[in-house]
């Protein structure tokens, strides 16, 4: 009998193809999992320093020291809120690359959406409400108090509009990311049909 004809342990290995495609499922798993870590992060930071500890600040600390913490702290959160949206956008990368040809989902052109949306709310908050808000309270300016305590109102109210925002496109995010996850297998392929293994034997 020929060798070469003989079925061998060789022709249960996987092929190149189906390596590369259990690396693109390794990636796309792990790049979905730091992004739901980031965004749940980035949604219980806001809820937990805008709707737990300003409330109490505000109402227990004396102006202008409750403006002052409360804008250093929203400063340090937007901070993190920029990093966090910078890994949301780099895993959306790594997923669209592991996706190959089939990330073009609704979901998932959806889910790129939300994060960058989600990405434009932090930079808008980090690098143009939040340095507003710092340096009208650092001018001893009181909400609802004149003409610039009504601007402070104003971008407290919006920086307010936005957190809330941020939540629901997070939380969202969330979701997204878990319901596209593992939707396709990675040996799956609409455009080559699997062929069946030959039997063993002389061909």
């Amino acid at each position: 009998m020929n060798d070469e004809a003989q079925f061998s342990e060789a022709d249960l290995a996987p092929s190149p193809e189906e390596r590369a495609a259990s690396r693109r499922s390794l990636i796309d798993r792990v790049a979905a999992s730091v992004a739901a870590l980031a965004a749940g992060a980035w949604v219980g930071g806001i809820v937990a320093l805008g709707a737990c500890a300003a409330p109490f600040v505000f109402r227990l600390a004396p102006a202008p020291f409750s403006g002052d913490a409360m804008s250093a702290a929203f400063a340090r959160f937007d901070q993190f809120a920029l990093g966090a949206a910078v890994i949301l956008l780099g895993a959306e990368v790594a997923r669209t690359w592991a996706a190959y040809r089939h990330g073009a989902g609704r979901a998932a052109r959806v889910r790129r959406v939300v994060a960058m949306v989600l990405a434009g709310c932090a930079a808008y908050v980090g690098l143009a409400l939040t340095p507003r808000i710092a340096a009208l309270h650092r001018e001893g300016v009181r909400r609802g108090e004149g003409e610039l305590g009504m601007e402070l109102e104003r971008v407290h109210r919006r920086a307010e509009l936005v957190s809330k925002s941020e939540v629901f496109l997070g939380a969202s995010l969330v979701l997204l990311h878990v319901f596209t996850l593992g939707a396709r297998r990675p040996e799956q392929d609409d455009d080559e049909e699997a062929a069946a293994p030959l039997p063993p034997g002389p061909r």
